[in-house]
């Protein structure tokens, strides 16, 4: 009988000790399943920071998609209401890489050891309206206006654009600075301010506003803004291998943008919040999401910075060669860069 028993015993242990192996070997299994690039390198940890509008699309279906494992990225990413916001993060280390438009880029360029990665998307003219309220229904009319503005961001340089274009001089309207779109549109709606651009997202909401009107979009003042990947310098210069990653990451988020409309739009509402016909509506008719940098995007940076110094919105010249670093851009898509 305790033979019998012994045996019994031994052969429990004997399973014990397998459950034990194989619990063991699943555990080294898990651990080994971590993520890696295409090549099998092991990935680069990377903060980015994205809006909460559709200028950030790309880097939230890069993360979902996985493009950027696949290309060597490890992406964090946060959400800030504006892309300049992304940029002051990356100047206070809170990420690595932001992204922002024309104006509020090289505003940002001016402060800090930040380089240019790339142009990965563009909003079209139409994107942006400006509406106004309160009887005012042509240009010459917002004189003694209030008019609602985001401070440091490309916003500003539209309505300075605007106010040349249309001979107002900037000090007979009175610009108010407020903190995101959607204060800027519970203002308008009271009326605390009389005109705002608000983007395509938006544009029923102020169309929706007592007495409201649209006045224009942006090719009234022959401006169509362009969007910037930013990053700081030592991230890159001890690490060339992460810009490369990131272009090739957005890239194939484009591509995947245009093969698969229905679904960014719901990763926006998912991730921003953005009602997906209004998504849609974007996606497939106001904006371009294309990585590159040619001479007309060189020329476009060169003509802002030269008039935000000339009229006082940038206060500190820099060379914009310098703050280019295009090598990974190079190094993914040779034929995407051409700059004289």
């Amino acid at each position: 009988m305790n033979k019998k028993l012994s045996k019994v015993w031994k052969a429990v242990a004997a399973a014990v000790l397998l459950m034990g192996i194989v619990i063991s070997l699943s555990g080294c299994g898990d651990a080994k399943a971590k993520p890696e690039a295409a090549d099998g390198a092991k990935l680069e940890k990377v903060r980015i920071g994205g809006d909460s509008a559709i200028f950030s699309l790309q880097f939230r279906v890069a993360k979902e998609q996985g493009f950027f494992e696949k290309n060597g990225i490890d992406a964090e990413i946060s959400t800030f209401s504006f892309g300049i916001d992304t940029l002051n993060a990356v100047l206070t280390d809170r990420v690595d890489v932001g992204e922002a438009m024309d104006y509020a880029a090289l505003s940002a360029l001016s402060k800090g050891d930040l380089k240019v990665l790339s142009l990965f998307s563009s909003p079209k003219a139409t994107s942006s309206k400006l509406y106004a309220r309160d009887g005012v229904s042509k240009p010459e009319d917002l004189i003694g206006k209030k008019l609602g503005v985001q401070k440091g961001t490309v916003n500003e340089y539209i309505w300075g654009k605007y106010f040349e274009t249309f001979h107002i001089d900037p000090k007979a309207v009175s610009l108010v600075p407020l903190q995101s779109t959607a204060e800027i549109l519970a203002a308008y709606d009271r009326g605390d301010i009389q005109a705002a651009w608000f983007g395509t997202a938006f544009f029923d909401k102020a169309e929706k506003v007592e007495g409201s009107k649209a006045l224009n979009d942006l090719s009234a003042i022959n401006i169509r803004t362009k969007g910037f990947l930013v990053a700081k310098d030592s991230l890159i210069k001890d690490k060339p291998q992460i810009s490369e990653g990131l272009n090739k990451a957005l890239d194939e988020a484009s591509r995947y943008i245009a093969d698969h409309p229905e679904e960014a739009a719901e990763l926006a509402f998912k991730e921003l919040k953005i009602p997906k016909d209004n998504a849609l509506q974007e996606i497939k008719n106001e904006w371009e999401f294309d990585v590159r940098f040619n001479q007309e995007d060189y020329d476009q940076l060169k003509e802002i910075k030269e008039w935000s110094i000339a009229n006082g919105y940038i206060e500190q010249d820099f060379k914009l060669d310098d703050k280019l670093a295009l090598e990974g851009l190079k190094e993914a898509f040779p034929d995407k860069v051409n700059v004289q």
